[in-house]
């Protein structure tokens, strides 16, 4: 389906589908959406998770010249809601906070002059562990393991006192025959306070994403409390600026939306994927997940809004 899916929006872009779409979704904000990068040599883990640095520097360098106007989230949600966007709007958000966000996506973002936000899950920052669900399953995954074998590890690794944690890591690593490279390259670590608080000043705005990448219901508006005051410590900035909400893994529960209102939250975005259309719920926001598997030709139809037709085509049709 990939592969048909994108010779059909190549030929609907030839053939002047896409300017069509572009003028008639020119209201509607897109939202671009990643997580980290790939930076450790060898076997490639998590399509949707991870791409590479220089895919990454090329989509971004796609979309500068595809004269998208990017703007900060912030204003993005504030245009949206006053149905003032500029044609073809564009925000970036990035999921999480890896380490590879700041060493390597800030860069290329703060070259190019694009605004972007960083959604950050604050348990593991300044920790030296990295994500331990996400090492542990690439460590089972290039071994050609079960990622059922992978998740009952990750839960036993997660149950040591903290101070066991790595070293149980490093052991299953050099059991599973994997170089420590990838801890070397901090490819599941988080960013330190210092790197977190050196985004806002190059461009990178940070917002929430809960304190343990967890939430629902009564429990949300804690996470959020504890996420929004370690941010504002690490940034400088006043605890009324993180007002920007990412839910973890993209799940939106009904049942926290009282929370958020109480927190003044402004925009809380989804992985689910499509445009927002003026009058678009604020705290529902669709996104483009953009991943290593994702082509040239299903990126482009996304940011002309011929993506959404594909989609509506495809879901009729079924």
């Amino acid at each position: 389906m990939g592969s048909l899916k994108t010779q059909l929006l190549t030929t609907g872009r030839a053939l002047g589908l896409a300017a069509l779409a572009r003028r008639a979704s020119a209201r509607r904000l897109r939202i671009l959406c990643y997580h980290g990068l790939w930076v450790t040599p060898g076997y490639q883990y998590g399509d949707k998770l991870f791409m590479s640095p220089e895919q990454f520097e090329r989509r971004m360098v796609r979309l500068k010249r595809s004269g998208h106007p990017v703007l900060e989230l912030d204003a993005a949600v504030e245009a949206l809601e006053a149905n003032r966007l500029p044609d073809g709007a564009v925000a970036i958000t990035i999921d999480d906070g890896w380490a590879s966000t700041y060493t390597h996506m800030l860069p290329v973002l703060e070259a190019l002059g694009l605004p972007a936000t960083v959604y950050v899950t604050s348990w593991y920052v300044g920790r030296d562990l990295p994500i331990i669900n996400k090492a542990v399953d690439y460590l089972y995954e290039q071994a050609g393991r079960s990622s059922e074998e992978a998740r009952s590890t990750a839960a036993a690794i997660d149950a040591l006192p903290l101070e066991q944690r790595g070293p149980a890591l490093r052991e299953l690593s050099t059991s599973l025959d994997c170089p420590p490279t990838w801890w070397q390259l901090r490819q599941f670590h988080l960013m330190t306070e210092a790197e977190v608080a050196d985004c806002a000043p190059r461009g990178l705005d940070v917002q929430l994403h809960t304190h343990r990448h967890t939430g629902a219901g009564a429990t949300l508006e804690q996470e959020l409390v504890e996420n929004r005051a370690r941010l504002a410590m690490w940034t400088g900035l006043p605890e009324r600026h993180f007002r920007h909400f990412c839910y973890p893994s993209g799940e939106h529960d009904p049942d926290g939306l009282p929370a958020l209102s109480r927190l003044g939250i402004r925009s809380a975005t989804l992985t689910d994927q499509g445009t927002n259309a003026p009058g678009a719920p604020a705290l529902r926001l669709r996104r483009f997940l953009d991943g290593r598997t994702v082509s040239d030709a299903e990126f482009d139809a996304y940011l002309s809004g011929a993506l959404d037709l594909f989609d509506a085509a495809v879901a009729r049709i079924r």
